[in-house]
């Protein structure tokens, strides 16, 4: 069994539509609904319902676990129509009854209004009045609206609505009079109204237009009724109803209407308004209090004077001297009126103002509507846009005046409204949904309001109109006073100086203050698309912009200032931003300069911490530290501006990336970096160097060359464990990546001072082992070092950062979010520029362009690695076997006729430094060459760099071997060796840029070259003869260079290589022997030379 849930009103209209519920409402109060039945077993209630035909119409409406199921009807609709619903309103009703008082004392359906006939009935024997009081069990009730009509009318509407259970009225629909006449009487209409309704319905003199007017006799009897009903309201059902009250004079009085038209009117109070009936009675509408006017008039003299025709202006003076002649002697007459012509030049005003909307049958309607009103001010009477109008008349005293329409002036009005981008609201849809007589216009979309009202009102206001600002218009302009910028230290820096909360208040023209960032975080929350860059480049060529405020408002706001914010302030609006930014001292900074540099006016306050952190901003502001006293080198002038960087962020608690182009000395600074430490006796802890096992002994030699007074330990070979227990006892402790996961667990026990990752994108993988464990190393300061910051993507100089800086890029995730993907993917210009002035402090980056006039010509660069493992082993087989060959050929034919067998000794040897695939006959598989390994370090780095580079090496075996690994890393190259027929493509196409890297052997290419293309030269395998490898060397550093020339010779450790290197600067015969050997007369060399060309590694 199903029951119908308890209904109400906005149940119903939930149910239903609007528009729809409020039609079955009216059907229900005319009483159509008969025959209503409810059946619990199935939830379905029924009913017969009267159509417009007077055809009854079948409604069944069904019923789900007591919730509306569906409606159905016999009507066109079918279903959810007005039928259903006046059913359902109905039901509704019946629900309100009580069923046992209805049992008992209600009688059967249709017998009510018999029931209310009989009690009239014995009223009348009683002579007492009609029945005038509702039974409990009727909630509904007929209401009298009375209503202004015109200027001196009252009109009367006729209502219907339930009684709430707070003693007001829900929902209110028309009830027609003449229903009484045609269809059976509602429960709700008393005997008293009944009688009402008959007169009002069939008498023609009460019948208006728009309702029915009260006045006269007739009228009167129907306001006495009403009145005494308790259900008369004036204008509105929420007011009180009114009650009859004392009588209260009036004065007669001639009253003048925009015409110039004569009334003779009874005047009143100010709330107290006259209804024309005989006699006639006042209304106060403030008190809802009615009754009897006292005239000083017999009743039918008063209603006579009412109804007294209005004394045109043109009436002869004859008409005005007549009526003065009829008057009673106490009612004063009309006056002669004077009558002027003139012609003015209106003044054009505008109205702007918004409308909400309800949602119309039939519309789809947005929730509000801003309109421009076009009035023509004509001395002081405001008129709208006619073109058929000739003048308008203006009431001055006893004068009226005529104006004569200008419309010249209104046409170029409508005409710059037009311009304005401004149409006629009479052409719109919604032009429907008001009633208005001014001309009124609008805008094709609504998101265009905000530009209209700042860029066009003020063009509007400059040609003249006169601009009235409704305070329900949805888009007043706020003009600032006053702008104040403060920068401050954050809390959060810790006093690093690296971030900072920016507060930035507009003072407004009336005094209050806003806080422009969370205004502009409000409109970037609303719109996201404001920060991509062609929105930023659209705000920055506005003069101003429209920045909703939070109270409606909208901000003129200069439009380069505020896209600036934007820009500066990117990753903060694009996180959300919070009650208190907080920003990056470069975007403090770029912030500051580029506000500084605004049109607009701003009061900018920076407390000192900013002013010292400017001089990150640019490198030769840093204060500038003097090199250490035991450094061992003349620093160039960029030299020492990179100490001075590193100091200054060391002592601001930083860290940044020194990426100077390789061959500029980053050791060198580094190295410089840390002796100062020491000698200011800042080093209490060692500092640990971190680099690639090719670069490893470079750290080492360089420091026993410019540092000598750092105590260098390199955690370096087999042997390296015997000094975990002194890592304390060093300054500088140098080790390598793949030696950092084996000795982990020593290494992260240790404090260091000082953490100096070099070629720091060994670490661009934030996943790899090495990028993990550095994280966890302890250590107070720390430095990358790389020529190449970033190979691949921005993910990798991320990764540098985090490790330096963790949460200054943000997470990996929110990186790519502000910075990856914009920049890589969407070549978003803005957020690259961000990146830059977020980075640009932290990253001391130098090319060799840059620093040209500081280089010498030339400059020469040892590049040595160690030989390790098995390379070392096969080394040290090779040296040994040579060794014994080289004393045999001494002990049996003497030194001097040894030397062909010394050459051929020295020269397995070098293959087996270069790399060990060189030496013939070998057994097993070759170890790998470590200096090759350090080769292809540093190729890839100086190709990143832009270097166009020479690589010579004495065999064009080894040559092969280094173009097979070019070919996998797919590295463009050239090749000239001795079996090259075609020499000149080779060499066109490295000279004209085509590729970035040559290899040639010494044989082919030594002499008869010009490759002034080339600005770096590599010698794999460091020739002999010092003259052969400067001839090399002058294939690039010759006439015509307009470079420095970088020249880097690669040896292995410890090896014949080294010692030849050693031997070439105290005995230059002996290298030019080793090449014409067959010229010379005496040993090349003595004996001790010999052993130390063959002495063991170490």
């Amino acid at each position: 069994m199903t029951e119908i849930p308890e209904l109400s009103d906005s149940q119903i209209e939930a149910w239903l539509d609007g528009p729809v519920a409020d039609k079955g409402h009216e059907l229900f109060e005319q009483g159509r609904v008969n025959d209503l039945d409810f059946d619990q077993s199935q939830g379905l209630l029924s009913a017969s319902v009267r159509g417009e035909d007077r055809v009854p119409l079948q409604v069944e409406v069904k019923f789900e676990a007591e919730e509306y199921a569906s409606g159905s009807c016999t009507c066109p609709m079918a279903s959810d129509c007005k039928h259903v619903a006046a059913t359902l309103y109905a039901w509704m009703e019946e629900q309100d009854e009580d069923e046992e008082e209805a049992a008992a004392v209600a009688p059967a359906a249709g017998m009510f209004a018999f029931g209310q006939w009989l009690g009239a009935l014995e009223n009348v024997k009683d002579g007492s009045t009609p029945v005038n009081e509702y039974p409990d069990s009727v909630k509904q009730r007929l209401l009298f609206m009375l209503e202004p009509d015109g200027d001196q009318d009252v009109r009367l509407n006729l209502l219907s609505a339930r009684i709430l259970k707070s003693g007001g009225y829900g929902k209110a629909v028309s009830y027609d009079p003449s229903n009484i006449l045609n269809y059976p009487v509602p429960q709700y209409v008393l005997s008293a109204d009944e009688k009402i309704l008959r007169d009002v319905a069939t008498d023609r003199s009460l019948s208006s237009l728009h309702g029915y007017r009260i006045k006269g006799p007739e009228g009167l009897s129907v306001l006495k009724r009403i009145v005494a009903s308790g259900r008369c309201h004036w204008q509105s059902k929420d007011n009180p109803p009114l009650k009859r009250s004392d009588k209260r004079s009036g004065n007669w009085q001639w009253q003048l209407n925009s015409r110039g038209d004569q009334h003779l009117s009874l005047l009143m109070q100010q709330d107290e308004k006259i209804v024309p009936t005989s006699p006639p009675w006042y209304i106060d509408t403030a008190q809802a209090m009615a009754g009897v006017v006292e005239t000083g008039q017999p009743s039918d003299v008063a209603e006579i004077l009412l109804n007294i025709p209005a004394v045109e202006l043109d009436c002869s003076d004859a008409v005005v001297e007549a009526v003065n002649k009829q008057l009673p002697d106490d009612v004063p007459g009309p006056v002669r009126l004077k009558h002027d012509y003139r012609d003015v030049k209106p003044i054009v005003l505008i109205k702007l103002s918004s409308k909400k909307l309800s949602h119309r049958w039939g519309y789809r309607t947005p929730d509000q509507c801003h309109l421009v009103e076009l009035w023509f001010d004509y001395d002081g009477r405001q008129v709208p846009y006619r073109p058929d109008a000739t003048s308008t008349r203006v009431i001055r005293g006893d004068k009226v005046i005529d104006y004569k329409r200008d419309h010249v002036t209104e046409s170029a009005a409508i005409e710059a409204l037009g311009r304005a981008g401004l149409y006629p609201m009479l052409e719109d849809k919604l032009a429907e949904l008001f009633d208005f007589e001014q001309q009124m216009f609008t805008l094709e979309d609504e998101s265009y309001w905000p530009d209209w009202v700042l860029y066009e009102v003020p063009l509007l206001k400059e040609a003249g109109f006169i601009v009235d600002i409704n305070d329900n218009f949805s888009f007043k302009v706020a003009q600032a006073a006053a702008w104040q910028l403060d920068l401050d230290e954050s809390p959060s820096s810790g006093g690093s100086g690296l971030m900072g909360q920016a507060s930035f208040m507009v003072t407004l023209e009336d005094g209050e203050e806003v806080d422009l960032i969370a205004a502009l975080a409000g409109w970037v929350g609303s719109h996201p698309d404001l920060l991509k860059k062609e929105s930023l480049a659209a705000i920055k060529e506005k003069q101003n912009i429209p920045l909703p405020l939070a109270d409606g408002r909208l901000l003129s706001a200069p439009g380069e200032m505020i896209a600036s914010i934007l820009h500066f302030m990117l990753d903060v609006f694009a996180g959300g931003a919070a009650e208190t930014p907080v920003l990056s001292a470069p975007q403090m900074l770029a912030l500051e300069e580029s506000i500084s540099q605004s049109d607009t006016h701003v009061q900018i306050s920076s407390s000192a911490w900013l002013q010292h952190m400017r001089a990150l901003a640019d490198i030769t502001s840093v204060p500038e530290s003097e090199p250490p006293k035991g450094l061992k080198a003349e620093l160039r002038d960029y030299q020492r501006e990179g100490l001075s960087w590193m100091q200054f962020l060391l002592q601001m608690k930083l860290a940044g990336i020194l990426a100077d182009d390789m061959g500029l000395g980053k050791t060198v600074q580094a190295l410089a970096h840390v002796l100062t430490e020491k000698e200011q006796g800042r080093l209490v802890h060692p500092a640990l160097v971190i680099a690639p096992t090719s670069l490893m002994h470079n750290w080492r030699r360089e420091a026993e060359k410019f540092t000598p007074d750092l105590k260098v330990l390199v955690v370096h070979g087999p042997t390296r464990a015997q000094h975990f227990k002194k890592l304390a006892d060093f300054d500088l402790v140098l080790t390598t990546y793949p030696l950092l996961a084996r000795d982990f667990e020593v290494l992260v026990e240790q404090p260091w001072y000082m953490l100096i990752l070099d070629e720091a994108q060994y670490i661009k993988n934030p996943r790899a082992k090495a990028s993990q464990l550095v994280r966890k190393l302890q250590a107070e300061h720390k430095l990358c070092m790389t020529g190449t910051p970033m190979e691949n993507h921005l993910g990798e100089l991320w990764a540098q950062f985090d490790f330096l800086m963790p949460g200054y890029l943000f997470d990996q995730r929110g990186f790519t979010r502000m910075f990856r993907k914009p920049i890589e993917i969407e070549a978003d210009v803005a957020r690259q520029e961000t990146l830059n002035t977020r980075i640009r402090p932290f990253l001391l980056r130098r090319s060799k362009e840059q620093v040209a006039l500081e280089l010498p010509a030339k400059t020469e660069i040892i590049r040595s690695t160690e030989l390790e493992d098995k390379q070392r082993e096969l080394y040290e087989s090779v040296r040994l076997a040579m060794q014994k060959r080289v004393r045999d050929a001494v002990t049996s034919m003497g030194l001097a006729q040894s030397q062909i067998v010394v050459l051929d000794a020295l020269l397995k040897m070098r293959q087996v430094c270069c790399d060990p695939r060189l030496v013939n006959g070998l057994q097993g598989e070759p170890p790998a060459s470590a200096k090759l390994e350090m080769l292809l370090d540093m190729l890839p780095e100086m190709i990143e760099e832009g270097r166009r580079v020479l690589l010579f090496s004495q065999f064009t075996s080894m040559l092969a071997l280094i173009e097979a690994e070019m070919q996998q890393r797919n590295i463009d190259y050239v090749k000239l060796t001795g079996q090259t027929k075609d020499r000149e493509t080779p060499i066109e196409r490295f000279q004209n840029e085509e590729v970035p890297l040559f290899l040639i052997s010494l044989k082919a290419g030594g002499v008869g070259l010009n490759l002034t293309a080339a600005d770096t030269v590599i010698h794999f395998d460091p020739w002999w003869n010092p003259a052969a490898e400067a001839q090399a060397t002058d294939r690039a550093h010759r006439i015509g260079q307009d470079k420095a020339v970088f020249v880097y010779k690669l040896i292995t450790e410890g090896t014949v290589e080294e010692k030849i290197l050693e031997l070439q600067d105290r005995k230059r015969d002996l290298a030019n022997g080793i090449q014409n050997s067959g010229a010379t007369r005496a040993p090349l060399w003595t004996a001790e030379d010999i052993d130390g060309l063959f002495k063991p590694l170490a």
